[in-house]
């Protein structure tokens, strides 16, 4: 748990809550409410598929057949109202509890009116809609007017109301209130409320006074409807006044014997007398999912026979196809096809009785929190391995859209898709690969830099590929070889304890190990006091002789500095020399190292040891310096080192030329001198001539060597020419002079 918090304060835990906080504020943005609604609802839709509509809402569907077969106007507008009159009296003769018509009587017709006034008086059970219209006032005041039915024709039905969509041409929500504060109710909560009077008046009034609730002039059903609007409002003014009375009342419900449709109808109505949220249309299918009669086959029967059984029944009678084809407004889509309004207007209806239209999961603060949760849990997934992290996360988003799936299609709640999941998650997933590719890359950084350290980026390189084509490649390349060896080791060694030591030699080498890089070479090797660089090209080039022999001074400038600043002793001796190598891995598959290999690494070694001999810092071969200017460098002569077969022509580097002095350069030309007459076999000419620069130059020591070598050949009858190569073993003797 500790290492848990550990990673999500760290920055891939915040990247975590920057996306979670991220999708809750985009929530909050209207165009992204809009998004949801227009896109996540329709496919929410669209994955569960069309549903049988429930049977309690029938459509009566005026189209131009029935205009065409009953002689009238293409504009059911204009239809004569007795026509409407005797479609009353045949509904109502069929068992319809309630009949409403989605159209507009915007002009009278004085005889037919009263006809129609008449046979709703008789029925009494037709619901009419009103017009609700924008009314100008001055300026940019408007105000909402309404306009009403001829007055005989509203004083003759049980309620006059509008049927209210939110604005846009695809349909997503119904309006079941309207005015200043929401207190008039529309055309599909009046029907709702009037059927529930109807059918369940006995079953509402007993839930009501059961919890000593019921208003004063509660709704009985030997009273006349007209009542309902006082009843209904003293109910909502009750429960407004009493949070918890909707539970209670729900509760109680619970214990009523009754269908289940009987109890959705209920439920619904109970609901809206207490909550205030928005209504979502839940869609059964394509236009004609409600089922449908056609106006005129119901009043071209000679007589009621064949009418088909509308008891407990809500009747809509209305425009089924647009009329008006070139007004823009009469045309609606839901998700499954384009729908008129009176297919809304049933849908809508169907909804309430039957408690199953379309809720949001969480109200506006609860889908800031969820969606602030939901963003922070896939953030961090996203900074998992990327076998972990994706397959949580598609995981996840896979249970998301089945959790989605199902609340839909079992509970008609609608669970948010745009932003968690078409959204949050492609990011996640898309920051899961981009961040294992920064960490992969950072940790073949960090490997590549730890293995930089003992071999070169080629090899490094090289070494990545071995599994793959199963081959330990190595390749002959010329190159310069640079052995260093650290004088009084050993006794520091002795001296401290190895810790101190360990130390003691990382600040040693890592103050050559930087020098080597910046010049070109690479350390292939480090023993205790030893170190091995090389400097390698496909074909012999004079720009890498060049970088190690400046190497080599650099280091010699720099352990000096190392050892001023650490008040050690710990002299450097190097040796270089160039020719062909083998530069490969050496050992097996199991273990093998990177390594030159070949007789240039042999003659550095053997060179660097043979600065003990002659009292030197740098020794460097004939071929590492032919033909190349810049450096000051003095000849040693010929040596036979341990294991070769041919003598090594030795020289000492000492220093850069446009930083050497004068008398520098003199004192080299004398030894250059003394020396050509020491390889020619003249032993007295080149004692006496060593003898002089020994005198000058006392702490030289390769005049103090040649001096006495040729002092002994001098005096010794056995000398011979080939004596002016002199011979070294594998343990050279110490110097005869150390600086």
């Amino acid at each position: 748990m500790r290492g848990f918090w550990r990673s999500w304060h760290s920055k891939r835990g915040l990247f975590g809550m920057i996306l979670g906080l991220g999708l809750a504020l985009l929530s909050l943005l209207p165009y992204f409410s809009l998004l949801e609604e227009k896109i996540g609802l329709g496919l929410l839709f669209v994955l569960r598929g069309e549903q049988q509509a429930p049977a309690r809402v029938v459509i009566v569907n005026i189209n131009r057949d029935s205009a065409n077969l009953l002689s009238v106007s293409d504009n059911p507008e204009q239809w004569p109202r007795r026509l409407h009159a005797d479609l009353i009296r045949r509904l109502n003769a069929a068992g319809a509890e309630l009949i409403g018509f989605n159209i507009f009587f915007s002009s009278p017709q004085p005889q037919d009116d009263e006809a129609m006034a008449m046979a709703m008086r008789e029925t009494g059970t037709v619901v009419l809609t009103n017009y609700l219209k924008l009314k100008h006032l001055q300026g940019d005041a408007y105000v909402e007017a309404l306009d009403e039915p001829p007055e005989v024709l509203a004083q003759s039905a049980l309620a006059t109301v509008p049927f209210l969509l939110a604005q846009g041409e695809e349909t997503d929500r119904f309006l079941i209130r309207y005015g200043e504060s929401s207190e008039r109710p529309t055309f599909p909560l009046v029907v709702l409320r009037l059927f529930v009077l109807k059918l369940l008046g006995g079953e509402l009034e007993s839930l009501l006074r059961d919890g000593e609730y019921s208003p004063r002039d509660a709704y009985l059903p030997s009273r006349p409807l007209t009542v309902y609007e006082h009843y209904f409002g003293e109910l909502e003014s009750r429960f407004g006044q009493q949070p918890r009375l909707l539970e209670r009342t729900l509760q109680r419900l619970r214990g009523k014997t009754l269908s289940p449709t009987q109890r959705n109808s209920i439920i619904s109505l109970i609901e809206t007398l207490a909550e205030e949220k928005p209504r979502y249309f839940n869609h059964y299918g394509a236009s004609g999912a409600i089922p449908r009669i056609p106006y005129h086959s119901l009043l071209l029967r000679p007589n009621a026979d064949g009418t088909p059984d509308l008891r407990g029944k809500v009747v809509l009678v209305g425009f089924d196809e647009d009329f008006e084809s070139d007004k823009p407004e009469n045309i609606f889509f839901s998700p499954y096809s384009p729908v008129s309004s009176l297919e809304l207007v049933g849908t809508a209806i169907a909804n309430l009785l039957e408690h199953n239209d379309i809720h949001p999961v969480f109200d506006r603060w609860g889908q800031f929190a969820w969606l602030f949760l939901w963003g922070s849990l896939l953030g961090w997934l996203s900074s998992r391995r990327l076998r972990v992290g994706l397959s949580f996360i598609l995981m996840l988003a896979i249970a998301y859209l089945a959790s989605a799936y199902w609340l839909f299609t079992e509970l008609s709640l609608w669970l948010p898709l745009i932003l968690p999941f078409f959204w949050a998650t492609p990011l996640a997933m898309i920051v899961c690969l981009i961040d294992n590719y920064v960490m992969r890359s950072q940790e073949n950084k960090k490997i590549h830099s730890v293995m930089n350290r003992f071999i070169p980026d080629e090899a490094t390189n090289r070494a990545k590929r071995l599994e793959d084509d199963n081959q330990w490649v190595s390749k002959v390349s010329f190159g310069v070889c640079l052995a260093t060896d650290a004088g009084q080791y050993t006794s520091l060694a002795e001296k401290m304890n190895p810790m101190e030591l360990g130390e003691l030699m990382n600040d040693y080498y890592s103050t050559l190990f930087p020098v080597v890089r910046q010049n070109g070479g690479w350390v292939s090797d480090v023993t205790g006091d030893a170190m091995m660089a090389i400097w390698t090209v496909p074909t012999f080039q004079t720009d890498i002789r060049i970088g190690a022999m400046r190497a080599a001074l650099e280091i010699l400038n720099a352990v000096d500095d190392f050892q001023e600043k650490c008040q050690v002793r710990l002299p450097i001796r190097m040796g270089l020399h160039c020719g062909d190598m083998r530069v490969g891995f050496v050992g097996g598959k199991e273990n093998a190292a990177y390594r030159a290999v070949g007789d240039t690494v042999n003659t550095s070694a053997r060179l660097e040891g043979l600065n003990k001999l002659l009292g030197t810092r740098i020794l460097v071969s004939l071929p590492l310096i032919d033909g190349l200017t810049g450096f000051v460098t003095r000849p040693m002569g010929d040596f036979m080192l341990a294991g070769k077969a041919h003598p090594v022509n030795v020289h000492e580097l000492i220093a850069p030329l446009d930083e050497s002095e004068p008398s520098l350069l003199e004192m080299v030309a004398r030894f250059s001198e003394a020396l050509a007459q020491f390889q020619v076999g003249e032993w007295q000419a080149a004692a006496c001539a060593f003898d002089a620069l020994s005198h000058e130059f006392p702490e030289d020591g390769p005049t103090q060597f040649y001096a006495k070598a040729a002092r002994q050949n001098a005096e010794s009858p056995m000398a011979t020419l080939e004596m002016a190569a002199i011979k070294v073993g594998k343990s050279p003797p110490g110097a005869l002079a150390n600086r």
